[in-house]
Protein backbone atom coordinates (compact mmCIF):
# COMPACT_ATOMS: atom_id res chain seq x y z
CA UNK A 1 0.00 0.00 0.00
CA UNK A 2 1.25 3.80 -0.61
CA UNK A 3 0.17 6.47 0.46
CA UNK A 4 0.24 10.94 -0.71
CA UNK A 5 -1.38 13.73 -0.73
CA UNK A 6 -2.07 16.08 -3.83
CA UNK A 7 -3.52 19.86 -3.07
CA UNK A 8 -6.37 21.12 -4.99
CA UNK A 9 -8.89 19.17 -6.66
CA UNK A 10 -8.75 18.32 -10.36
CA UNK A 11 -11.12 20.07 -12.54
CA UNK A 12 -14.86 19.51 -13.88
CA UNK A 13 -15.94 17.37 -10.79
CA UNK A 14 -18.96 15.09 -11.35
CA UNK A 15 -22.33 15.91 -9.69
CA UNK A 16 -21.75 14.33 -6.50
CA UNK A 17 -25.71 13.61 -6.24
CA UNK A 18 -25.42 11.03 -8.86
CA UNK A 19 -23.32 8.98 -5.78
CA UNK A 20 -26.73 6.83 -5.16
CA UNK A 21 -27.72 4.50 -2.57
CA UNK A 22 -25.66 4.14 0.31
CA UNK A 23 -23.24 0.94 0.88
CA UNK A 24 -22.16 1.11 -2.92
CA UNK A 25 -19.76 2.66 -5.32
CA UNK A 26 -21.01 4.11 -7.91
CA UNK A 27 -18.94 4.97 -11.38
CA UNK A 28 -19.59 8.43 -12.15
CA UNK A 29 -17.96 8.28 -15.77
CA UNK A 30 -14.38 8.13 -17.26
CA UNK A 31 -12.27 10.48 -18.41
CA UNK A 32 -8.71 11.34 -19.91
CA UNK A 33 -6.94 14.37 -18.51
CA UNK A 34 -3.05 15.29 -19.09
CA UNK A 35 -3.34 17.92 -15.93
CA UNK A 36 -4.22 15.00 -13.83
CA UNK A 37 -1.98 12.47 -15.31
CA UNK A 38 0.44 14.57 -14.46
CA UNK A 39 -0.54 15.87 -10.79
CA UNK A 40 -0.76 12.20 -10.13
CA UNK A 41 2.85 11.27 -11.80
CA UNK A 42 4.59 13.71 -9.73
CA UNK A 43 3.01 12.54 -6.60
CA UNK A 44 4.41 9.00 -7.45
CA UNK A 45 7.95 7.90 -6.64
CA UNK A 46 9.87 7.91 -9.82
CA UNK A 47 10.04 4.48 -10.74
CA UNK A 48 6.49 4.31 -10.58
CA UNK A 49 5.19 7.03 -12.57
CA UNK A 50 5.28 5.33 -15.97
CA UNK A 51 3.17 2.47 -14.85
CA UNK A 52 0.48 5.20 -14.52
CA UNK A 53 -2.37 4.48 -16.63
CA UNK A 54 -4.06 7.23 -18.56
CA UNK A 55 -7.21 6.93 -17.87
CA UNK A 56 -9.38 7.34 -14.90
CA UNK A 57 -12.98 7.04 -12.97
CA UNK A 58 -15.05 9.13 -11.11
CA UNK A 59 -16.29 7.11 -7.97
CA UNK A 60 -19.28 8.79 -5.20
CA UNK A 61 -20.26 6.64 -2.53
CA UNK A 62 -22.29 7.73 0.60
CA UNK A 63 -20.55 4.66 2.79
CA UNK A 64 -19.28 1.49 1.20
CA UNK A 65 -20.36 -1.79 2.28
CA UNK A 66 -16.73 -4.76 2.92
CA UNK A 67 -16.25 -5.36 -1.32
CA UNK A 68 -13.26 -6.35 -3.41
CA UNK A 69 -12.38 -4.78 -6.64
CA UNK A 70 -11.42 -8.11 -8.64
CA UNK A 71 -12.73 -7.17 -11.84
CA UNK A 72 -9.40 -5.17 -11.95
CA UNK A 73 -6.72 -7.13 -13.30
CA UNK A 74 -2.91 -6.93 -13.43
CA UNK A 75 -3.00 -3.40 -11.41
CA UNK A 76 -2.67 -1.87 -8.62
CA UNK A 77 -5.93 0.25 -8.04
CA UNK A 78 -5.31 4.12 -6.75
CA UNK A 79 -8.16 5.91 -4.82
CA UNK A 80 -7.74 9.96 -4.88
CA UNK A 81 -10.53 11.54 -2.45
CA UNK A 82 -11.44 15.04 -3.91
CA UNK A 83 -14.48 15.71 -2.17
CA UNK A 84 -16.99 14.69 0.69
CA UNK A 85 -16.51 14.19 4.68
CA UNK A 86 -13.66 12.82 6.26
CA UNK A 87 -13.74 8.58 5.87
CA UNK A 88 -11.23 5.95 6.35
CA UNK A 89 -10.58 3.17 3.43
CA UNK A 90 -10.59 0.09 6.11
CA UNK A 91 -8.79 -2.68 5.39
CA UNK A 92 -10.12 -5.45 8.00
CA UNK A 93 -7.65 -8.14 7.22
CA UNK A 94 -5.03 -6.29 7.39
CA UNK A 95 -5.93 -4.22 10.28
CA UNK A 96 -5.20 -1.26 8.19
CA UNK A 97 -7.27 2.30 8.29
CA UNK A 98 -6.27 5.13 5.59
CA UNK A 99 -7.54 8.93 5.51
CA UNK A 100 -10.04 9.11 2.76
CA UNK A 101 -10.54 13.03 3.41
CA UNK A 102 -10.14 15.31 0.38
CA UNK A 103 -6.45 15.17 -1.21
CA UNK A 104 -5.15 12.26 0.06
CA UNK A 105 -4.97 9.10 -1.93
CA UNK A 106 -3.84 5.55 -1.63
CA UNK A 107 -2.54 2.80 -3.82
CA UNK A 108 -4.21 -0.84 -2.93
CA UNK A 109 -4.55 -4.48 -4.16
CA UNK A 110 -7.96 -3.97 -5.92
CA UNK A 111 -8.42 -8.38 -4.45
CA UNK A 112 -8.01 -6.64 -0.87
CA UNK A 113 -11.50 -6.35 0.69
CA UNK A 114 -11.76 -2.46 1.98
CA UNK A 115 -14.84 -0.70 3.06
CA UNK A 116 -15.49 3.29 3.41
CA UNK A 117 -16.77 4.02 6.50
CA UNK A 118 -16.80 6.79 9.02
CA UNK A 119 -13.93 8.20 10.83
CA UNK A 120 -13.40 5.28 13.98
CA UNK A 121 -16.03 2.51 12.88
CA UNK A 122 -15.35 -0.88 12.47
CA UNK A 123 -18.09 -2.38 10.56
CA UNK A 124 -20.51 -1.25 7.72
CA UNK A 125 -23.72 0.07 9.25
CA UNK A 126 -26.30 0.80 5.83
CA UNK A 127 -28.41 3.33 8.15
CA UNK A 128 -25.65 5.03 9.32
CA UNK A 129 -24.77 6.56 5.88
CA UNK A 130 -28.63 6.95 4.28
CA UNK A 131 -28.82 10.74 4.54
CA UNK A 132 -25.24 11.07 4.70
CA UNK A 133 -22.66 13.60 2.43
CA UNK A 134 -21.16 11.18 -0.31
CA UNK A 135 -17.32 11.10 -1.02
CA UNK A 136 -16.06 11.92 -4.49
CA UNK A 137 -12.76 9.86 -5.51
CA UNK A 138 -10.75 9.99 -8.53
CA UNK A 139 -9.73 6.04 -9.50
CA UNK A 140 -6.21 5.38 -11.48
CA UNK A 141 -4.58 2.33 -12.02
CA UNK A 142 -0.85 1.17 -12.22
CA UNK A 143 0.24 -1.50 -14.34
CA UNK A 144 1.33 -4.42 -12.85
CA UNK A 145 4.73 -4.09 -14.26
CA UNK A 146 8.18 -5.08 -13.01
CA UNK A 147 8.63 -1.49 -11.45
CA UNK A 148 5.48 -1.99 -10.14
CA UNK A 149 6.16 -5.21 -8.73
CA UNK A 150 9.23 -4.44 -7.80
CA UNK A 151 8.34 -1.48 -5.72
CA UNK A 152 5.42 -3.57 -3.88
CA UNK A 153 7.42 -6.50 -2.94
CA UNK A 154 5.05 -8.49 -5.24
CA UNK A 155 6.46 -11.65 -6.64
CA UNK A 156 4.39 -14.90 -7.54
CA UNK A 157 1.47 -15.83 -5.98
CA UNK A 158 2.06 -18.63 -3.26
CA UNK A 159 0.33 -22.13 -3.58
CA UNK A 160 -0.93 -21.60 0.37
CA UNK A 161 -2.05 -18.16 -0.13
CA UNK A 162 -6.26 -17.54 0.06
CA UNK A 163 -6.92 -16.43 -3.82
CA UNK A 164 -9.27 -14.08 -3.27
CA UNK A 165 -11.15 -13.50 -6.58
CA UNK A 166 -15.00 -12.42 -7.29
CA UNK A 167 -16.48 -15.64 -6.59
CA UNK A 168 -14.46 -15.57 -2.47
CA UNK A 169 -17.75 -14.19 -0.35
CA UNK A 170 -16.61 -11.23 2.00
CA UNK A 171 -18.96 -9.97 4.93
CA UNK A 172 -20.22 -7.10 3.70
CA UNK A 173 -20.62 -5.83 7.53
CA UNK A 174 -17.62 -6.88 8.78
CA UNK A 175 -14.88 -7.27 5.76
CA UNK A 176 -14.36 -11.06 7.08
CA UNK A 177 -13.39 -13.59 3.97
CA UNK A 178 -14.80 -16.95 3.67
Amino acid sequence: MLLGRISGPPLNLPDMAAAGAPGRVHGLGRLLSNEIHASLAAALPPPLRSSLRREFEWYGCRGAFFHNDAHYGEVLFGAWCVAGPSRDIVFARAGLRVPAVPGHWVIFDPFEPHAVLDAGARTYVRPRYEDSAASLFLGFELELDSQVRHAFGIGPASLHALLLSSSVAINAETGAVG
